[in-house]
């Protein structure tokens, strides 16, 4: 019996052990499967990453566009990227307090923590999506999205499986604030909106970094859904939508309960499209300037540029037809412009885009001032020294004035404000087209070196062609006393100064072009202007200030042809004085410092000798008398055959002082076959 037992228990046994070994080697077996699948697994991402390395540009956020501005937010120019997108690029540090931390909780609460994937994320994404039949969602991390965004996968299991991928070598050689400032330049926040910069420029009308707490959880909760949640299409779903990140953000602890408060009851404001038509010319040259990729903010003052829209428009009316006007308006003061027109027709297909604010045309007399200041300042020349009006002629080349005749000799100060072409020239010839060139560079004007030497003396009569933006940072530079400021477009550009002139230049200078104090009221308006006509009657140029502003006016057409009616005085300076004298921009005459001058023996003559001066008393002196006799000690330098004259009697100039009574009285010199030289002085008791 117990051997018969033992006989039927060994084959038990023998059973027992054989499952035992069955399990091992099934365990065994499963083991060495997985190790094998771990290790072809790590191999094959490993030989993936030396494939696949990372593309350099994974973070770029692609070409930008461009935004330009005026001082109120408004829209000069909105440029989009060669795809058709509106795309701004943005830097962490500018993007203010919330809206990275909104990101975080809305899109990624772990993003600091995870290494590209987030596991925990992954098997709660599936949990979900299983207890709910379908894809109620994502476990996309931060860094997986920026991936998904550049590539442009499917959002299918081999998308998501590069994406992961790629997010793991974005970890390996990126900085989390990187990754985080790379999602806010590429995702979509609604219609061809592409970063957070741009949707905030767009809805809000300011930059990101100005964005409330209400704005910023706004913005983040876009991308989740860009078309459903647009503010100006769909209100309601974009403030729930706010609302919710604004809920996310309190449960993260990021914000308390009264912030979340006050955010949740903050209306949802969508900005309205604003700006001008007729600055796409300021647009493109503070694009040019600022580059793209980046809102930028301009001097253009959108009150200003109404003004000088309306006055451009009245004169347009009364001009011929295919005649354009160009328009710069400065403040002189800080040299921003505030106001500018490239084109009195920017829609005119043939001619509109042409700036004629940038467009090199002939100036034609408007550079006379900065000659005569030239010579001014090198003492060569006073207001009262005398030149001539001559027929000269230069090696075969015989100018001639617009009038086409001559005045003889003439003090410097009427030869200016008259224009005559042959005291420049002859001026010009006796200072150095070298020296006039460097003072016209100095002053504003960006000329080639050599550029005068080459166009010979014709350039003191508009033979060098000049931009109308460059004229009015010359201009501006006799308009601010004489000292140099470049004037600028962009609100954020350097503005170093130099002195060109002294202010007596400038005050005489301006004398000139506006007369003398004492012939102009105070309480009157004040406006200094040149005028300029090029040869053939191809541009009418005016130039001018007042005490705050500087105004070039340009009139002319844009394919250079000729009109009997460009003429400076007539097509471009009512232009320019209506500006200068508009209520807006109209200054009183505000006395301005002016040595007096001595006069001296003036450049610009033919050959002629000494002139006769009157060195005391000189022009515009003042004389006070407390009591007693008024005695007047002149002192002169003359030839013996000079002729004396007070008021008009004649006087021994050998005696040393004459008796005068108080009031104004005027002292000539008359001298034989040379001008004559005239002071005129006040003598005053006190009351």
């Amino acid at each position: 019996m117990n051997a018969e037992s033992a006989h039927h228990e060994e084959p038990a046994t023998s059973s027992a052990e054989f499952h035992r070994g069955g399990w091992k080697r099934r365990f065994r077996w499963l083991a060495m499967t997985l190790a094998a699948l771990t290790t072809i697994s790590v191999t094959a991402f490993a030989m993936a990453w030396l494939a696949f390395p990372l593309p350099l540009d994974m973070l770029h956020p692609g070409e930008g566009g461009g935004l330009v501005m005026d001082t109120e937010g408004g829209s000069l120019l909105d440029v989009v990227a060669d795809d058709g997108q509106r795309r701004l690029h943005l830097q962490i540090q500018d993007a203010g307090p919330w809206i990275c931390d909104a990101i975080i909780a809305t899109e990624d609460l772990s993003f600091y923590s995870h290494l590209g994937v987030d596991p925990i994320a992954i098997l709660g994404a599936v949990r979900d999506n299983v207890i709910a039949g379908r894809v109620v969602r994502g476990a996309s991390t931060i860094t997986m999205q920026v991936a998904g965004l550049k590539l442009g996968h499917p959002r299918t299991m081999p998308g998501k499986a590069v994406e992961a991928f790629r997010a793991l070598q974005i970890e390996q050689q990126y900085e989390k604030e990187d990754i985080l400032e790379a999602w806010m330049n590429l995702a979509s926040f609604g219609g061809n909106l592409v970063g957070a910069e741009t949707a905030s420029r767009a809805w809000f009308g300011k930059s990101l970094a100005d964005c409330s707490l209400s704005e910023a959880a706004l913005l983040a909760g876009l991308p989740n859904s860009p078309e459903r949640f647009r503010p100006d299409r769909h209100p309601r779903a974009a403030r729930n939508r706010r609302d919710l990140v604004l809920d996310r953000m309190l449960d993260a602890g990021i914000i308390d309960d009264q912030q979340h408060q006050y955010a949740v009851q903050t209306p949802v404001v969508i900005q309205e499209e604003r700006g001008s038509k007729n600055l796409q010319h300021a647009g493109w040259m503070a694009l040019q300037s600022g580059g793209r990729g980046r809102a930028i903010e301009t001097t253009i003052d959108p009150n200003t540029q109404s003004i000088l829209e309306r006055i451009v428009a009245h004169h347009t009316a009364r001009l011929p037809k295919d005649l354009d006007i160009a328009v710069v308006l400065v403040e002189t003061a800080s040299g921003e412009i505030r106001g500018l027109i490239g084109s009195s027709d920017p829609l005119d297909r043939r001619d509109g885009q042409v700036n004629g604010a940038t467009a090199r045309r002939s100036p034609g007399s408007a550079l006379k001032p900065f000659i005569y200041a030239a010579a001014f300042e090198a003492g060569k020349l006073s207001p009262d020294s005398i030149v001539d009006d001559v027929p000269i002629d230069i090696s075969g080349w015989r100018p001639r004035n617009i009038d086409r005749g001559h005045r003889g000799s003439m003090p410097a100060s009427e030869a200016l404000r008259t224009s005559r072409n042959i005291p420049a020239i002859l001026i010009t010839r006796d200072l150095g087209l070298d020296a006039v060139e460097a003072t016209l560079r100095r002053s504003g004007l960006p000329l080639p070196t050599g550029i005068l030497r080459a166009a010979g003396l014709a350039s003191a009569v508009g033979g060098v062609e000049v931009r109308a933006i460059d004229l009015a940072e010359a201009y501006a530079t006799l308009a601010r006393g004489g000292v140099h400021r470049p004037v600028h477009l962009l609100s954020d550009s350097p503005s170093p100064v130099r002195r060109v002139f002294s202010e007596s230049t400038c005050a005489a200078i301006e004398a000139c072009l506006a007369g003398p104090e004492s012939d102009i009221s105070a309480a009157m308006p004040f406006v200094a202007a040149k005028t300029g006509t090029s040869s053939g009657q191809r541009d009418a140029i005016a130039a001018g200030w007042n005490r705050t502003w500087t105004a070039i006016v340009w009139v002319g057409r844009f394919d250079g042809g000729s009109d009997p009616s460009l003429l400076g005085a007539t097509a471009a300076l009512p232009v320019l004085r209506e500006i200068l004298l508009d209520p807006a921009f109209a200054t009183r005459r505000s006395p301005r410092a002016f040595e007096p001058w001595e006069v001296v023996d003036a450049v610009g003559r033919v050959g002629a000798p000494r002139i006769p001066a009157i060195v005391e008393p000189r022009q515009g002196d003042r004389l006070v008398f407390d009591d007693g006799p008024c005695i007047i000690r002149p002192r002169f330098r003359i030839g013996t055959t000079a002729h004396v004259f007070l008021d008009g009697a004649p006087i021994d100039h050998t005696e040393p002082a004459f008796s005068v009574s108080p009031g104004s009285h005027e002292l000539r010199i008359v001298e034989a076959g040379k001008p004559p030289h005239v002071v005129r002085f006040e003598v005053i008791r006190p009351r």
